[in-house]
């Protein structure tokens, strides 16, 4: 338990001046808020995106399958623009990664432990299609459903999805205590370490996609190495320390190869083997890993603004109100607010480090700007309603949701002056909550980890 905790005056009152416009700018469904010298605002507050946001998950409609009344988000990835269904593939995968990381920091923001079955809910329809024991990937889940029915049976799967899935359920283990959750994860990390191999320019340690059942490596080369990376970091941390060797494996191959080469491809799951098609995801994702973790990249005061460069070149050329915008991929060139809010999640941690104005005003910026996507017109009942980015007017449950929100409080922990500054709120802790409560002038609450740091 981390006890003695300090109440530091973190949020700060910022008072903006706005600036007349006879016709202000359609950002999605908002008119651009700038402040008097034409700096873009948030239309809305973050505490309201959050909330909003959580509402509809915690509300989401349900569909009837042959599992029950299930949630739209076990059966396929997205849903129309006016919140009726559609039917889709879905990437249940990388979501249940996204989903935990954004109800563990849900619940230690507001105490609502509600918000974790929406996690839970995933994590066991997941781990309810594990496949049998006699096949070459045996005991990993189904990380994309191709028939969105809500039963994921499909023959193909991503390693690297495994993994995100993986430490999902052992930060789940961490919140809930559910031994069930890291029994599934250790039989993971077996199937993955059975099949690491070296890797190369052209092939990465574990391959992008394969073949469940007899093991054929279908498309052999994903940059995501960052996510096994990830998973490993937790097993070790666990007291599994067997998984340090092929954890340093992985990451001696990230720096080597397209830390190098900048070959930042393999990530969506509905993409085949393109290899030279780009994504910003997985740069930011380990730009970030060392941000946390500078004692394992000992040249990152270069590497991570060398990528925050890259990304924004490649992928966030387009300014709106001096915000940059990032798109996600080089086959899907969209701007989408949950990449845009992960970029300046990334920003907020550099600024961080360097404390220079420039950069705090570049994750402000693009922080506001990603906010305009979410309670579209035909949000209801506070239940938000967001699109995946300007211009792209159809939800995702990832991009509008799961790998969104986390983001914004991410966000908060780097700049408290974007959390409330008229409610108590624990904004950032390095460990894992347990429980918490809140009350009058008061937060208790209890942590996996002995010790840790807060905001």
């Amino acid at each position: 338990m981390i006890s003695n905790v300090q109440f530091i005056g973190m949020a700060l009152v910022a008072t903006v001046a706005y600036a007349c416009f006879a016709q202000a700018e359609m950002l999605c469904d908002h008119e651009a808020v700038l402040d008097a010298n034409g700096k873009l605002q948030p239309w809305t507050t973050y505490d309201n995106v959050l909330k909003g946001s959580m509402a509809f998950i915690q509300h989401c409609p349900t569909k009837k399958t042959n599992l029950g009344d299930d949630p739209w988000y076990l059966i396929s990835s997205e849903f129309n623009e006016d919140g009726s269904f559609r039917p889709n593939q879905n990437n249940q995968g990388s979501n249940a990664y996204w989903a935990v990381e954004t109800v563990a920091r849900y619940y230690t923001y507001t105490g609502d432990r509600s918000s974790l079955d929406c996690a839970r809910l995933l994590l066991d329809r997941i781990l309810q299609f594990h496949t049998p024991p006699d096949w070459n990937w045996a005991n990993v889940p189904r990380t994309q459903d191709n028939s969105p029915d809500g039963e994921y049976t499909d023959a193909e799967s991503e390693p690297d999805k495994m993994a995100m899935v993986g430490y999902a359920y052992v930060r789940f283990f961490r919140i809930t205590g559910d031994q069930k959750y890291l029994e599934a994860a250790v039989a993971i990390a077996k199937a993955l370490f059975a099949h690491m191999q070296p890797g190369d320019d052209k092939h990465s340690p574990l391959p992008f996609r394969v073949d469940l059942q007899t093991g054929k490596v279908l498309d052999q080369y994903t940059a995501n190495m960052i996510a096994p990376v990830l998973f490993f970091d937790i097993l070790v941390d666990s007291g599994l320390s067997e998984y340090a060797a092929p954890r340093d494996t992985l990451w001696k191959w990230i720096l080597e190869h397209p830390m190098t080469n900048n070959l930042w491809s393999g990530y969506y799951e509905d993409v085949g083997q393109r290899t030279e098609n780009l994504n910003q995801q997985i740069p930011m994702e380990i730009a970030r890993y060392m941000l946390h973790h500078p004692e394992v990249a000992p040249d990152y005061k270069t590497q991570v603004p060398a990528l925050l460069t890259w990304v924004r070149g490649r992928f966030g050329a387009t300014k709106r109100y001096g915000a940059t915008s990032v798109r996600e991929q080089d086959v899907c060139f969209e701007e989408m607010s949950s990449h845009t809010a992960r970029y300046a999640s990334v920003a907020a941690l550099w600024f961080g480090v360097t404390g220079d104005a420039a950069d705090r005003e570049e994750a402000r910026a693009a922080f506001a700007l990603s906010t305009y996507s979410t309670f579209n017109k035909h949000t209801k009942d506070g239940q938000a309603l967001n699109y995946v980015g300007l211009g792209y007017p159809i939800p995702w449950f990832s991009d509008s949701y799961f790998d969104f929100l986390a983001h914004f409080m991410d966000g908060m922990s780097a700049m408290p002056e974007l959390a409330p500054a008229d409610a108590d709120h624990l904004i950032g802790t390095s460990a894992t909550v347990k429980t918490i409560t809140y009350a009058a002038g008061r937060i208790e609450y209890d942590t996996f980890e002995p010790e840790g740091s807060e905001i």
